[in-house]
């Protein structure tokens, strides 16, 4: 009976919400979907703001309203839909359960209890009874070794075990050494054929540059070689008298003296001195003349070296321009043959203005690396001419006392 009652009133309900719906329409669910709690509705006020990025990279932001609306870009005209706020609440956060306590969490409450507590410090306090009066401390004797112990190993610098592998480091490296040094050797001594042969074969064609090229190749190989025979000798002073002749001065020494009248007039001296250097310093020029020795009084305080004077005076109107040699290589010869002419070439060194004398000048000459000649048919590249004045068999007989003194074979 009390069945078919509720049953009865359940359907009268369902009929109600029936004809309900059907006068109110729509607007009845409208409305439901408006009844937000009453703390959002405290909330309403507070505004809800928004930010949008568009999608010509200006941004876009204002309030949420009521109901939804566009946002138009007003610099491309783009719309965007903005939701309107939400009218109800947030969800509720649920509730945490509580989690059980950790092994490590229950042990620390059990020690941390009053009963473990009181049992520790009565513990304590029965050991504290229990230890003797205080002794004063008493100075540790140290332990004595006892003759059948061994005593604590010494590090060593140098062991046997080091000392072995620095030996074989050291045997390695010579070998290594003598290895490399034995394939120079070789590759020099077959260096030094080649290009003495190439040497001699462009000197027959008057090929000096090519020569030159080659002699020198041929001085690098022999200074590997580290050989000083005749031969040797002979094709390090042929290399040598060729650089001479391939690299020396643009000008001769007339042509100098009077471009150095000409510049210094119209310039300076100091000016003069560095195109001086620029243009010839270096250079190399080839004479035949004797040595004069200067006296200790004219030669400078700084440098207390053998200095000559060329007997090859330069003479002109308003300048007379003077060559010295300092300190020559072949100082021995002048002091077996003195007064003797001698064929020698020498570098150009720098230029120097007499203090007393503004019409002199003097030419000085690398004596380091001044050098005498020894080759005839070399001499006769330079464009030397024989005559009755300028005789041949004079200048072979000069150049063979030149190279028997250097030790070149002829």
């Amino acid at each position: 009976m009390k069945r078919l009652l509720f049953l009865k009133q359940a359907g009268q309900f369902s009929f109600y919400l029936r004809l309900h719906y059907h006068e109110h329409g729509a607007d009845f669910m409208a409305d439901w979907l408006k009844i937000p709690s009453k703390k959002k509705r405290r909330e309403e006020d507070i505004p809800e703001p928004y930010e949008i990025v568009c999608v010509c990279g200006v941004s876009l932001s204002g309030y949420r309203r009521k109901k939804y609306y566009r946002h138009a870009c007003l610099q491309c005209d783009e719309t965007y839909f903005i939701l309107p706020r939400n009218s109800y609440p947030p969800p509720k956060a649920r509730k945490k359960k509580k989690q059980l306590p950790t092994q490590q969490q229950l042990s620390e409450y059990i020690l941390n209890s009053s009963l473990v507590t009181r049992f520790l410090e009565k513990r304590a306090l029965k050991k504290a009874s229990r230890k003797p009066q205080e002794t004063p401390p008493q100075t540790e004797a140290t332990p004595k070794v006892s003759p059948y112990e061994l005593p604590p190993p010494r590090t060593r610098l140098i062991t046997p075990f080091r000392g072995i592998l620095a030996g074989i480091a050291l045997i390695i490296g010579l070998t290594a050494y003598g290895i490399i040094h034995s394939r120079n050797l070789d590759q020099a001594s077959v260096t030094l054929k080649a290009a003495t042969a190439s040497g001699e074969a462009l000197l027959k064609k008057n090929d000096l540059v090519g020569a030159n090229a080659a002699y020198q190749e041929a001085f690098q190989a022999l200074e590997i070689l580290g050989r000083d025979d005749p031969t040797a000798n002979e094709i390090r002073l042929t290399s040598r008298e060729l650089q001479a002749i391939n690299t020396q001065a643009v000008s001769p020494v007339f042509e100098i003296a009077e471009e150095a009248i000409s510049h210094i007039k119209k310039n300076d001296l100091a000016s003069w001195e560095s195109l001086f250097n620029l243009r010839y310093a270096d250079t190399w020029m080839i004479f035949e003349t004797t040595l004069i020795p200067l006296p200790v009084k004219e030669v400078e305080e700084d440098a207390q070296t053998p200095l000559f004077r060329l007997n090859l005076p330069i003479m002109l109107d308003e300048y007379t321009l003077s060559l010295e040699l300092t300190s020559p290589t072949f100082l021995t010869y002048l002091e077996q043959h003195p007064g003797q002419p001698l064929i020698f070439a020498a570098q150009i060194k720098s230029f120097r203005q007499e203090p007393n004398q503004q019409g002199a000048g003097t030419i000085l000459l690398n004596g380091e690396t001044a050098f005498l000649w020894s080759h005839l048919k070399l001499y006769e590249k330079l464009g030397i001419q024989f005559d009755e004045f300028h005789d041949r068999k004079k200048i072979e007989a000069m150049l063979n006392q030149q190279s028997q003194y250097l030790g070149v074979s002829k």
